[in-house]
């Protein structure tokens, strides 16, 4: 599991959830400085185990689970409604 803190809430991720999620946002960095960034920390929050998100972060991190959390599985569903 990986722990994020989300604007001060932390959250437990399964491992998998969260590279998923970090390859979303990669895919769309050409895009958005933002979801670059999402990427970015996520990667590095699978290293260290957890990573603490701001609130653009965390704008990024719903806009790819809108996008994506139905291919992604329950973990990315749970982790949407936790940011809602």
């Amino acid at each position: 599991m990986i722990h994020l803190a989300l604007d001060g809430k932390v959250v437990a991720v399964p491992r998998d959830v969260v590279h998923a999620i970090a390859v979303a946002a990669a895919a769309r960095a050409g895009l958005s400085g933002r979801h670059r960034d999402l990427s970015l920390k996520l990667h590095r929050a699978l290293e260290a185990g957890h990573a603490s998100l701001g609130q653009g972060d965390v704008r990024a991190l719903v806009a790819v689970l809108e996008e994506t959390h139905p291919d992604l599985g329950p973990g990315a569903a749970e982790l949407l409604s936790a940011v809602a």
